[in-house]
């Protein structure tokens, strides 16, 4: 028998579908497909004690007492006319009825209610997860917002969904790596949203991927990002991300060797991507074998010409092997290149070429170019994130070292990416950088 006027805590997360429909009792709002219904407070009062005990007749007594407080001037035309605005809300017609009038007893709510998603909202939830997998492919800034857009709607309807919360977590992860907004912000809720997902399905390998990226660039925890990475491999031996991942982690650990036999080790049409050849070619170059880096750097762009992550570590292999213009060409080429609609999951590195130019320009002597670009980036900041990554390498590359680690400390508290790169980064080098103390300072995440 359904309880009357339930008496849960106003702290449990509550939701309850019913056609269409999602009421978030914690969230007080109301949702067809995802789009919120606007309901005024009283109005939402009540849908809210009629939901809540659906299939019993709430007397008129009940209802008044307890979704009106104040009762001066409180009539039984109030109580109707709430009703009326929310059959009005709800869309009711002769068909659809979702508000039963008792006369001269009460009201009642007549849909089946339920606190899991029905097919249907399963179905509409699983759409908006397609969509925002496609925008999310795409990787332009304002894909990315409306990736994110999409799969809010997914949780507006359905808040427990692991895809759709693995979705948003990784298209976090996505807009952090790029450094389209501050990455910190960011990892914080794909950290929630990525460990909301792997409690309802532990074997969600989005979940498994954000999580990875949360631990390796928020947490600093490499080893625990290598598990994750290992785990998602078990799981599918084929996703690009979790081969990336797990190659890139032990890259970025030190261990060339191992991240070499690894990509190696991959099946070919996992091997041949080009995530993993510039994964190949990147870890060539952390290891000190810059020649081999650029032949290797260099194939993967011919064959993917507008691969911008390869482009740009190829212009660092052959400003370390002494070839500064040549460089050059390839870091502006990054850094001044359009967004390309046609290009299908690029990586966005124009900050990391923005930031090698100015250290390459700065060394090459070309100070009044370098200066007027650092100009240009502290106009841009004023209006969007720019990463410290930029002032840091330029900083380097003019040799102030006081100046650099002041940044590299900024890059740190945004968590940007290029500062777990720190114990590989061979332009940092002379400035003699201790990774223990790097990842481990106080107030680190554990």
């Amino acid at each position: 028998m359904a309880t009357r006027l339930s008496e849960e805590s106003p702290n449990a997360r509550r939701v309850f579908y019913f056609g269409p429909f999602a009421l978030d009792l914690s969230l007080r709002r109301l949702f067809r497909q995802g789009v919120p219904v606007h309901v005024t407070g009283k109005a939402l009062d009540l849908l809210c004690a009629l939901v809540s005990n659906a299939g019993v007749t709430l007397s008129v007594d009940e209802i008044m007492s307890t979704v009106w407080d104040d009762k001066k001037d409180l009539t039984d035309a109030t109580l109707r006319q709430h009703v009326l605005m929310l059959r009005h809300a709800l869309g009711e017609n002769r068909t659809q009825r979702y508000i039963a009038t008792d006369y001269g007893h009460g009201y009642r709510f007549t849909a089946d209610v339920t606190e899991r998603p029905s097919p249907f909202i399963n179905s509409v939830v699983n759409e908006y997860c397609v969509a925002g997998a496609e925008f999310r492919n795409s990787a332009s800034p304002a894909a990315l917002v409306a990736s994110l857009n999409l799969y809010d709607r997914a949780l507006a309807i359905d808040p427990t969904s692991a895809k759709a919360l693995a979705g948003a977590a990784l298209t976090r992860v996505l807009v952090a790596d790029f450094q389209y907004d501050r990455p910190r912000n960011q990892l914080e809720l794909a950290k929630s949203q990525s460990e909301n997902a792997l409690a309802a399905d532990p074997n969600c390998v989005d979940a498994l991927m954000a999580s990875c990226k949360v631990q390796i660039d928020y947490c600093w925890d490499f080893a625990g990002a290598l598990a994750i990475a290992r785990r998602a491999l078990e799981l599918d031996a084929t996703d690009r991300i979790a081969a990336f991942m797990y190659g890139w982690i032990l890259a970025l650990s030190n261990r060339f060797s191992e991240s070499l036999a690894f990509t190696e080790s991959l099946p070919s049409h996992v091997s041949n991507m080009n995530i993993i050849q510039a994964c190949r070619g990147i870890t060539t170059l952390f290891s000190g074998d810059y020649a081999a880096a650029a032949a290797q750097l260099e194939a993967t762009c011919k064959r993917w010409p507008d691969y911008w992550f390869a482009r740009t570590f190829l212009g660092l292999a052959l400003l370390l092997l002494g070839e500064p213009d040549r460089a050059l060409e390839h870091f502006d080429g990054v850094r001044l290149s359009a967004y390309d609609p046609l290009v299908d999951r690029q990586m966005n590195a124009r900050y990391f070429a923005e930031g090698y130019a100015l250290y390459t320009r700065f060394r090459m002597g070309d100070t009044k170019t370098a200066q007027s670009t650092l100009e240009r980036l502290a106009r841009l900041a004023e209006s969007q994130f720019v990463p410290a990554t930029c002032f840091a390498l330029a900083e380097i590359g003019r040799k102030n070292g006081e100046a650099a680690l002041r940044y590299i400390e900024v890059c740190g508290d945004n968590r940007e990416c290029w500062y777990t790169h720190l114990r590989v980064e061979p332009l940092v080098k002379e400035l003699d950088l201790d990774p223990a103390r790097l990842y481990g300072r106080p107030g680190s995440p554990s």
